[in-house]
Formats: C-alpha cells, sequence, structure tokens
C-alpha cells in the first residue's frame, strides 16, 4: 500500500519527468521512483512502477507515437521495472491508436523472452482491445499464433481464459477462427488450439463435447493430435473417436490414438 503522501509525490515528480526530462532526451525514468524507501526484495514495488507507468500512459496518450525512442530505452535499457512501465504505457497508448501500436506491441512480443512481461503487455494492452471488439480483432489472434512463438502464444493463451470468462459467448466464434488453422497447424499451433480446447471444456463443457462429436470421423493426424492432447473427461463419444485411431492402419494415427485411449482409461477411473 503506498502512502496518499508518496502517490501524490510520485505523480507529481512523473509529470515533471513528462514535461521537462522526456524534451530534454533524458529517459533515465529512475529518477521519479529511485527515492521510494520501501523494497521488496530489494526491489521498487510494483504498485509503485504501476503507479509510474499509469501516470505516464494518461499523460502521452495523445501524442504517444512520438515517443518510441523513450519506450525503445524502457524496455532495453531499464530491465523489469521498464518493462512494466512500458505495459502500463502501451495499455493507455494502443486504445488511442491501435492502428499505430499494435504493430510495435507485436514486434516487442517476438523479441521478448520474459513470459512475465508478455503476459502483463498483452493483459493490459490487448486483452481490452478483444473485449471491446472481438471479431475485429481475431484475424490478429491467427496472424499471432502462425509465428511460432512459445512466450507469445502463452500469454494469448491466458488472455483467451480471461476472454471468455469475461464472456462465453465468445467460445464460439474465438474456436471458429482458429479451427481454420487446423489444417496446416504447426506444432506449436497444435499445442495452441489443444489447449484452447481445454480452456472451452472449463467455459462451455456441451460446445466442448460437441467439437468432438463433429469430428468423430476424422482420421486427419493433425486434428486427432489437437484434439487427442485437448482430452481433459471420459466421455462415450470420445472414446469412439479414440478406439477407431487405434485400429488405423495409418501409424500415425494409430500412436496417436494409443495415446490419446491411456488418457481416456485413466480419465474414467478418476470418475
Amino acid at each position: 500500500m503506498i502512502s496518499l503522501d508518496w502517490i501524490e509525490r510520485l505523480k507529481k515528480d512523473t509529470v515533471d519527468f513528462y514535461e521537462r526530462k522526456l524534451p530534454a532526451g533524458d529517459y533515465d525514468i529512475d529518477i521519479v521512483y529511485n527515492a521510494y524507501p520501501q523494497r521488496i526484495d530489494n526491489k521498487v514495488p510494483n504498485a509503485v512502477l504501476t503507479l509510474v507507468g499509469k501516470t505516464l500512459g494518461s499523460i502521452m496518450a495523445k501524442d504517444a507515437d512520438r515517443y518510441f525512442n523513450f519506450f525503445n530505452y524502457l524496455i532495453s535499457q531499464k530491465g523489469e521495472n521498464g518493462r512494466i512501465i512500458f505495459s502500463y504505457i502501451m495499455a493507455r497508448a494502443v486504445r488511442r491508436k491501435p492502428d499505430v501500436f499494435i504493430d510495435y506491441i507485436q514486434e516487442f512480443l517476438l523479441k521478448n523472452k520474459d513470459q512475465k512481461t508478455s503476459n502483463l503487455l498483452i493483459d493490459k494492452a490487448i486483452l481490452p482491445l478483444f473485449k471491446k471488439n472481438t471479431a475485429n480483432y481475431l484475424e490478429l489472434l491467427l496472424k499471432w499464433i502462425k509465428h511460432d512463438n512459445s512466450c507469445l502464444n502463452k500469454g494469448m493463451e491466458k488472455m483467451l481464459t480471461k476472454l471468455v470468462i469475461y464472456d462465453s459467448s465468445l467460445v464460439r466464434p474465438i474456436f471458429h477462427k482458429l479451427e481454420t488453422s487446423w489444417l496446416y497447424a504447426t506444432p506449436s499451433m497444435i499445442k495452441f488450439n489443444s489447449n484452447f480446447l481445454k480452456i472451452i471444456h472449463k467455459a462451455d463443457p456441451d460446445f466442448y463435447l460437441s467439437i468432438f462429436k463433429n469430428y468423430h470421423n476424422t482420421r486427419n493426424p493433425v486434428f486427432a493430435e489437437i484434439l487427442s492432447g485437448a482430452i481433459v473427461v471420459y466421455e462415450k463419444a470420445i472414446y469412439e473417436m479414440v478406439d477407431n485411431w487405434t485400429q488405423s492402419g495409418n501409424v500415425n494415427l494409430k500412436k496417436i490414438g494409443q495415446h490419446a485411449m491411456k488418457m481416456l482409461k485413466k480419465k474414467k477411473v478418476k470418475r
């Protein structure tokens, strides 16, 4: 908990940094929060960094595209602190000018190797866009998972979980968009789609089962791999589909079926 006195001081110093330091090209943001006396594990508390980031995001939102040099400095020179502040600035900037900042955020996410940063940035900057107009951004979702970037995909999975909890009616349109990528799915896309099916089971169990029923007669190994990786419950319809795979003359499909059958039997015992 930050005291009211410190909240006012941090806000004042942030505004001063924006008005005097930034125009002069002095990007050393540490000056705003280094005097804060308390530390958690020898680090500035996240609440302090969040306040600084939100304050900066608020006052520079209208013309944030003037400050790309500052943003690049934050993420390249200021470590975790800089990335946290950057994420909260982007939360405001992307809402004002999505066409400008989505590509910039994508470029960062594809290079970033820190999962916490990806999760935070996606949660604060990208999730609100999807909540506001999911249909408008489904192509972006498909585009991003095709990059086969593990860090980005995990962040998007967390976002989709929050999105369908927020509005379960979004399950079907998101699934049907992702389904268009099944035929040529890469290993990471297979995993992503399997994980989303697991998310669907939590949000809409009936629709989850209907997907398996719809693919009851599939003999496509890629489809089978996606579906088998998504098995979280024993159901007769799923068992019958998997049993067909185990009897296939296709070596890959049979192998997938045998592995899936082992999982199903464990699920059945646990019921």
